[in-house]
Formats: structure tokens, C-alpha cells, sequence
């Protein structure tokens, strides 16, 4: 059995773990509480526990009966309710104290979250700020018992259950501790949606961000537009399936009420004017060319978009967003703002003469125009918008709240202007991203306060969210994706950010596995269940390939034909020792398991040619995005694969590919391959065209070829293709590739009027 070293917060400037007198196992809180003292003895539960509250609060009744049911099922005590005066003794008390401070040489003022769960010999009490601190109190204390109360029914494997002595005083560091969970993607059933309220909570995170509009469906129920839900809620796949649902407006209201038992706020997002196929799809005339079109079934970013020059546009809006506030009882209401192609607005006489009146330079003016005019309704119904960082261009409405995703700048920029701000970054919160891009180390390095940031404009930050898309996660694999990397952002929000001890962490983590497959969540790993170490050989002309499971235990399976890593495959081998390749081709790997249903096989593809290792340049550095590793990864024998997130890409929207390979010496070269990607719905075009030079001293450079590209663009798959030059045995020592962009995604594009990406990964020369 693992041993796990138990650290003790101590709050002063910053939490610091100390050793208590305990068993090194008893005390695995997440997230960590600011302060925590350990005493002598335990508090033992029995039959004549009782369980008691302030009666001049009575909202703490439905505190205490929550508590009450809890622990009745676990242990089969009954936890009598103490309906007058609260016994002395044998007795779990909860009150509110809203006047309290904490009991610091700072005696700074508490969160309203704030708690003080004090557990003696023989009584029990935990008081809070508020009925949210209360009921945080509550979920700390769940977790000093042991993993087996979580168990639904008796637990007949524990006769007694106790309690150590200790005094835990803790508040949250960050005000708002959000997921953000698309459900239009992939629809989530409403049981689904109630039993993560419920692990939310446990963690001690308070925002629901319920993502409930798309282009590829429209979840809620509004009755003065049924087409929303009877058209816009379901797409026809590929497959000529129909896929789809919606929650109505019944369910809307279950789950906010539940959520507001947990002490959780649902925020729901209501996108505009962009990602809004399922809503035209319904009501044509929303759009700028009116004409009919489909809900999406496809991934990505589609220009037609909300009407901005239309008013029917904005009183179809405002009549949503009213049956959307009686809803949701939220001061808060997202309206998106993201990724709005201004094609349709650029070329719609409408959207022009607005602008005319408006007085508005430009687009982006339009649809700031188009976000100011949505938060001026939604704060005449009493509500505040959120919107992603995108609303910040042409300028920010007056009292928005920025939600950060493209990098921090979002928020830095929101609150120097003294505007709220909720941190949320690809680079550390986008949980559908896989493990080699954000594994769990990764998440609990995130700081939300960026750096560049006044201690002043602090205030502004809001906290932070993880984002969990779902295009590729449907509900199956929601859990597998999110946990245990929730674990590590819902501390990072709540205990004091700095120092952090990621490896003390991640043996409470550890400790943590148990509870949640008792709460039912099917976890994931926390990094990449397969890393691959590779050493290039170049005069061997192989590679050296290490595979290194997330876990010791776990064994690999492996192929080099292509085939599935899979068990029942004859040519799958069991991966023992280190792997030599001297040809080209695909190494695929996967855990062994016999859930094939859940195998997740990673691969990697190799190429052998005679620059691998060489000295590499590139004129412009790619986006910090898709830098991979930088100019060397264009000549290190690896293949990206579609998945452009594989780190193994090289991303350029601004500039050009200018890169130049140093041979050492004349070598006669018979041909060159650039490998390029092609995503329509991610905005990644093959080049213009590709110019190859070649040298003999680095300086000058002689033409060789121009290739244009002659593969096709306007189709909806992402592709792969090598522009390749056939050279005949030229002697050269230099060779320099010049790759021309695509400016802007052309008129056909579903982003057409967007900035193009160019991604490219390898030349490979033989």
C-alpha cells in the first residue's frame, strides 16, 4: 500500500504544509484548506449523534437534512435532527457567524464562502460566513472520512466511523471557480448534468457555465420560437442519422434548483452573433442572406452569422434572452461573442447601412455596436454579460466581464480598464485537449493572475473556469477528460496560489481516485498514458523508441503494420524493451485492456531522409500556439497527424514559412518533401505555393522551383500532402524553403474574410 505524506496549511502570506500528529494517510483535503491545527483525539460517531443548527437561521435546515441523509446512508446511524436547544455533547452543530474574521496575526476579512470546521472528542461544529460556508464545511468534512462514505447503501466493512481532532479555517482565494461544459456539441442528459453538480460541488466549485446554444444544435426550450428546439436541436450526421435534444424548460428549472442546494450559480451561454447555425437553421430570417441551410454537422466556424443590420435580429434576441432570465435566476447571462466571421456583415447592404447610421468604421465596430445594444437589454432585466475575449475588439461594453481564452491578453487588457475578468486559457483550462498538451502537472501550475497585472487591477480577476468542449467527447468520455485535471484547477482557485507542491499534491490526487469512483466518475489518467522518448540516429538512419506508461503497472501493446495495439491481434506485440526503427513508417501503441470500446491508441509516424538532426533556421518564429519545437521540428523525422494539436506542428497566421536546412556539406539530393495540413473547419489552408532554393555557402541562394498548389481546398476533410521536388541528383548544401500563406479564408469558406493558418511539420530530404 502506498504511504502519502499529509501537509497542514498555515495561513499567512502564502499556505504552508506541517506534519501533524496523525497517520500520514488521514487528511487528504482537495482543495487544501488555507489553515488546519491538529489535536489530540477523535470524535466517534454513534446512535445518539445528533445533528443540530442555529434555529434562528432556518435556512440551515436544509443544510442539516442534507447532512443528515448523507451520512445515514453510509452508516445506517440515524442522526437525529435537534429541533430545540443544541446538546453540549455527541452533536455536529452548524451556525452562521456573518460577522466572524479570521483568527490571523492579519485578522484579514473572510470570503463570504468562508468556514471554521472545529472537531473535539465529543462534538462537532461547523460555522460559516454564510450558508454556502456552511455547507463547504460539510464537504471538508466528507473528506476527512474515509473513501467508503461516498458508498451509495451500508458500508459493512467499517463498524465505527471517526473523526480527528482538528481545527480547519479556510475561504476561497478566487470568488468565481467555474467548468464550462458544451452540451451542443454532444448533448448531456439531465441526469448527467445533476450528477456533475454534485462532484462540483465536493470540490468546492461554485460556477456552472452551461454552454446551451451552437452552430450544431440549441438545447433550451423557448416557447415563443418552438422551431428552436424542433429544428434547431437536432442535425443530420454524416451517416444520415438523426442526433439531438434539448432540455425544456423543466429541466431547466430542476437543474438550477438543484444547483442553487449545492451552492453553485448555473451561467448559461445564449451564443451571439456568431455560432449561430442551429438558430438560422430554424428562423432563416436571422441570418443576412435569409436563405434556408442546415443545422452544422460539421466542426469549426461558419460565417453566416446573426443579422447585425436587421432590428428583427435584435427583438428575436431580446425575446430569448427574457425567457432565458426568468429561468435562470443568475445575475449573469454569457453571450459568447466568439468567432464571429464578418463576411455576411461586409457583404449585406443591411449590415452596411447600420454602420452608416452608427457612424461605425468597421466590422468589428458593428459588432461591438451588436454586444453593447445586447448588454444594454440584458442590464435593464437586472443582468450582467460575459463574453469571450473577442468582445473586447472595435471596444468593450460598458460593464461586460471578459472571459479570457486566447492567452491571458484577453484579461490583462479587461482589467486595465477596470472591467472584470474570468481566466480561462487554452494553454492551461481547455480540458478537451489532450494530456501531452495539458496533463495534470500542468493544470496545477496555472496562475490566474497574469503576470503584467498591478496589484491595484488585481481585483479585477474574477477567477477562472476549464472548459470542457465536446466534439470530440461525447458523454461517455466527459469524466475521462475532466477528471483528475478538475481536481488541480478547483485547488488552484481555492487555496492560497503560491508556492505550490505538485508532487504533495498529487499524492492527495492519488488518495482521491477512490471517492471518485464511489461518486461514479470514470476517470482519466493524469498525463498522457503513453509518452514516447525518441532518439534520432542519423548515421545509423534509425530511431531509438522508449514507451513510457502514465503508470508502471500498465502494460503496453504496439504495431508497426497500421493494425490496432489491441488484444486478439496477432500482430500486436507486448512492448518490452526499447524499440529500433530503420525504415520509414507508423508505430502505434496502447494500453492492453480489454474495454476496446475505451482503447486510446497513440501513434507516431517516422520518416527517414538525410536532414534529419541538421541545422535548421526559420526566419519568422511560429504562433507561440503550434511553435512545437520550433525549427528543429522541421527536420526531426517525425510526421504530424491530423490532429493538429499534437505538438508536432508548425503553425504560421501572419507570416510566412521561410526556412533554411544546412546539410554540412554538397550533397547531391534526388528530391524534397514539405508536408503541409489542410483543416477547413480550423482555418488551415495548403500554401499558395512553395519556392525551393538551393546554395553552396548559405548566402547565395539560386531558385530552383516554384510549385503552386494544385490540391483541392474546398473540401471538408483535413488532409495531408507533401509538395514534393524532384531535384535529379543536385549537388547542394543549403536548401531554403519558401511556403507562401493564404491570406484570408476565400469567399467560399465558412470563415471567408478570416485570417488563414499555415501549418507545416517536415522537409524531408533524400
Amino acid at each position: 500500500m502506498k504511504k502519502y505524506i499529509v501537509f497542514i496549511f498555515i495561513i499567512n502570506i502564502s499556505p504552508l504544509w506541517i506534519l501533524a500528529q496523525q497517520s500520514p494517510a488521514a487528511i487528504q483535503i482537495i482543495p487544501a484548506p488555507q489553515q488546519i491545527t491538529r489535536s489530540e483525539g477523535q470524535f466517534v460517531f454513534n446512535e445518539h449523534t445528533q445533528i443540530a443548527f442555529d434555529q434562528a437561521n432556518p435556512e440551515l435546515k436544509n443544510t442539516a437534512l442534507y447532512l443528515q441523509h448523507f451520512l445515514q446512508e453510509a452508516t445506517h446511524l440515524p442522526f437525529k435532527i435537534a429541533t430545540k436547544n443544541a446538546p453540549e455533547n455527541n452533536v455536529i452543530y452548524l451556525g452562521v457567524a456573518s460577522n466572524f474574521v479570521a483568527n490571523t496575526s492579519e485578522n484579514k476579512q473572510l470570503s463570504v464562502e468562508a468556514y471554521q470546521l472545529i472537531i473535539k472528542n465529543k462534538s462537532i461544529s461547523i460555522t460559516g460566513k454564510s450558508i454556502a460556508g456552511v455547507f463547504y464545511g460539510f464537504q471538508t468534512l466528507r473528506q476527512l472520512l474515509p473513501a467508503a462514505i461516498e458508498n451509495k447503501g451500508k458500508v459493512k466493512s467499517l463498524n465505527t466511523w471517526t473523526l480527528p481532532c482538528l481545527s480547519i479555517f479556510d475561504y476561497p482565494t478566487f470568488a468565481w471557480r467555474g467548468l464550462n461544459l458544451d452540451c451542443c456539441r454532444h448533448f448531456m442528459d439531465k441526469a448527467f448534468i445533476l450528477h456533475y453538480l454534485d462532484v462540483l460541488a465536493y470540490y468546492k466549485m461554485n460556477k456552472f457555465h452551461w454552454h446551451l446554444t451552437e452552430d450544431q444544435a440549441w438545447r433550451i426550450e423557448i416557447k415563443k420560437y418552438p422551431k428552436l428546439t424542433s429544428v434547431g436541436a437536432f442535425r443530420k450526421e454524416k451517416e444520415g442519422n438523426i442526433y439531438g435534444g434539448f432540455y425544456t424548460q423543466a429541466d431547466i428549472k430542476e437543474v438550477v434548483a438543484y444547483a442553487a442546494k449545492l451552492n453553485i450559480e448555473v451561467i448559461p451561454e445564449i451564443e451571439m452573433p456568431g455560432h449561430s447555425m442551429a438558430a438560422i437553421a430554424a428562423y432563416p430570417g436571422l441570418s443576412c442572406t435569409k436563405a434556408p441551410l442546415a443545422v452544422a454537422n460539421t466542426w469549426g466556424v461558419f460565417k453566416d452569422i446573426y443579422c447585425a443590420g436587421s432590428d428583427s435580429t435584435f427583438i428575436f434576441l431580446e425575446n430569448v434572452l427574457t425567457e432565458v432570465f426568468a429561468l435562470f435566476p443568475s445575475k449573469y447571462i454569457h453571450i459568447g461573442g466568439d468567432e464571429a466571421p464578418k463576411y455576411r456583415w461586409d457583404n449585406c447592404a443591411a449590415c452596411q447601412q447600420r454602420m452608416q447610421n452608427e457612424k461605425l468604421k468597421d466590422a468589428h465596430e458593428l459588432q461591438s455596436y451588436f454586444i453593447k445594444r445586447m448588454e444594454k437589454f440584458a442590464n435593464s432585466n437586472g443582468k450582467k454579460i460575459i463574453g469571450w475575449d473577442e468582445i473586447l475588439e472595435g471596444g468593450l461594453a460598458p460593464n461586460a466581464t471578459v472571459q479570457s481564452w486566447r492567452g491571458v491578453e484577453g484579461a490583462i487588457a479587461a482589467v486595465n480598464s477596470q472591467h472584470d475578468a474570468i481566466v480561462s486559457p487554452t494553454s492551461h483550462c481547455y480540458f478537451d485537449y489532450s494530456l501531452k498538451s495539458i496533463d495534470l502537472a500542468k493544470v496545477y501550475s496555472f496562475n490566474p493572475i497574469p503576470a503584467g497585472i498591478s496589484a491595484e487591477n488585481e481585483k479585477y480577476i474574477l477567477g477562472g473556469e476549464c472548459n470542457m468542449w465536446t466534439e470530440k467527447a461525447p458523454q461517455n468520455l466527459v469524466d475521462s477528460k475532466v477528471f483528475p485535471r478538475l481536481l488541480a484547477l478547483a485547488e488552484v482557485l481555492w487555496t492560497n496560489p503560491m508556492p505550490r507542491n505538485f508532487e504533495a499534491f498529487n499524492q492527495r490526487v492519488e488518495s482521491h481516485y477512490p471517492r471518485l469512483t464511489s461518486l461514479g466518475i470514470r476517470y482519466g489518467f493524469d498525463k498522457q498514458a503513453i509518452t514516447f522518448s525518441i532518439q534520432a540516429n542519423p548515421m545509423a538512419k534509425a530511431f531509438q523508441v522508449e514507451l513510457i506508461p502514465a503508470q508502471a503497472d500498465l502494460k503496453i501493446l504496439y504495431t508497426l503494420d497500421q493494425s490496432l495495439p489491441q488484444i486478439g491481434n496477432p500482430k500486436a506485440m507486448s512492448y518490452q524493451k526499447t524499440i529500433e526503427l530503420q525504415q520509414a513508417g507508423i508505430l502505434k501503441a496502447a494500453i492492453q485492456q480489454a474495454d476496446t470500446n475505451q482503447l486510446e491508441v497513440f501513434s507516431r509516424q517516422f520518416d527517414i531522409h538525410q536532414a534529419i538532426a541538421k541545422p535548421c533556421t526559420i526566419k519568422v518564429k511560429p504562433s507561440d500556439s503550434y511553435a512545437a519545437n520550433g525549427a528543429n521540428s522541421l527536420v526531426d523525422g517525425l510526421i504530424g497527424s491530423i490532429d493538429f494539436h499534437d505538438g508536432l506542428w508548425l503553425g504560421f497566421q501572419q507570416n510566412n514559412l521561410e526556412a533554411i536546412i544546412d546539410l554540412g556539406e554538397n550533397q547531391k539530393i534526388n528530391s524534397i518533401q514539405a508536408h503541409f495540413l489542410q483543416s477547413m473547419p480550423s482555418w488551415i489552408l495548403f500554401p499558395e505555393s512553395v519556392s525551393l532554393y538551393t546554395s553552396s555557402d548559405g548566402i547565395q541562394f539560386k531558385l530552383y522551383k516554384v510549385m503552386e498548389n494544385k490540391f483541392p481546398q474546398n473540401v471538408s476533410e483535413t488532409s495531408m500532402q507533401n509538395f514534393t521536388f524532384d531535384l535529379s541528383n543536385t549537388a547542394t548544401c543549403y536548401i531554403k524553403v519558401i511556403a507562401k500563406k493564404v491570406d484570408k479564408c476565400p469567399e467560399w469558406h465558412e470563415a471567408a474574410g478570416s485570417e488563414a493558418w499555415l501549418f507545416v511539420d517536415e522537409i524531408s530530404i533524400y
